[in-house]
């Protein structure tokens, strides 16, 4: 008699545990267990930390599962199924089963955005995302450089002020960011999944929030641009989170500048390393970050479900 189909639910309390180890697997064993530590640290997100943890069972036995993480932002991080074992000749059907149910949770929930990253262009587990009505909105380049003595300096930029973020400064950074979005070449089209409270929740989220690190970039007093680092001081490292210009402001040498900034800020916080995140299709910007002294370590492609897409 062939094996019946396995069964494809929202993992039970006893099984949780071994379900979130097992949808991690990719993550070092280091990073694994500081995350599942802080998975109930999400108080007041619309997602349960495990309501959208979904596994396939055989014969009472967790054989795969997948996660929807949520993240700051009214958002989830989905962690593509994993198998306990080699993946079988029905994987397919099962991973698209587990995709459907962590987007099911996260539909229930509200959640505007899904994200999922794949290292691996031809990942089979793809094909799950886009049953489920994942697309692929960017591939996205990640650089490191390393930060020098020498990257401190106390002469201000010629051209260009910089004005760290106030208390009061909420609307004002808003109205900037929407501006900065404007034709960009950086994941174009992400910012209409989101609106811009979530987004700032979820920059505000990122590494250790300082204001000083969130920049105001102006030019003659008025708003030209937007410059954000965070500290990772467990890794000794910063990370640039986004930096923008308004429209009529590109095209003028400034995009060096802000880079030139960000590092600025990193030697400020003491970092190692600065690392940032680039839509590989903006050649302009990977150029910019390539004569700062920037290399790629790395590669990932980002698939994204919005929920008003949901059917």
């Amino acid at each position: 008699m062939p094996d019946p189909s396995p069964v494809i639910r929202v993992a039970a309390p006893h099984e949780q545990r071994a379900a979130l180890e097992l949808a991690l697997r990719p993550l070092p064993a280091a990073s694994r267990g500081p995350l599942l530590d802080a998975v109930g640290a999400t108080a007041g997100h619309p997602l349960g930390p495990l309501d959208a943890l979904l596994v396939a069972v055989e014969r009472e036995r967790v054989v795969a599962a997948t996660w929807a993480q949520p993240s700051p932002g009214a958002a989830a991080a989905l962690w593509p199924p994993e198998w306990v074992g080699a993946r079988p000749p029905h994987a397919s059907a099962v991973e698209l089963a587990l995709v459907k149910g962590a987007a099911a949770a996260c539909d229930a929930a509200g959640i505007a955005l899904t994200q999922a990253l794949f290292e691996i262009a031809d990942d089979p587990r793809i094909a799950a995302l886009q049953g489920a009505r994942f697309r692929e909105i960017a591939k996205l380049r990640y650089l490191g450089r390393t930060i020098r003595a020498a990257d401190s300096p106390t002469a201000p930029d010629a051209v260009l002020t910089f004005e760290p973020l106030t208390q009061r400064d909420h609307s004002r950074l808003k109205r900037l960011l929407k501006r900065t979005y404007i034709d960009s070449l950086d994941c174009p089209g992400l910012d209409d999944y989101r609106d811009l409270d979530d987004v700032l929740e979820s920059y505000r989220a990122t590494g250790r929030y300082d204001a000083l690190g969130w920049q105001f970039v102006q030019q003659g007093g008025d708003d030209i641009g937007v410059v954000i680092v965070a500290e990772h001081p467990d890794a000794d490292q910063a990370e640039l989170i986004y930096m923008g210009l308004v429209p009529e402001a590109r095209g003028q040498g400034h995009g060096a500048r802000l880079i030139k900034r960000a590092i600025r800020l990193a030697a400020d916080y003491g970092s190692d390393q600065l690392m940032v995140a680039v839509d590989e299709g903006n050649t302009p910007a990977r150029r910019a970050y390539e004569r700062a002294g920037f290399a790629s370590w790395a590669k990932r492609s980002v698939y994204v479900r919005a929920r008003d897409v949901a059917g």
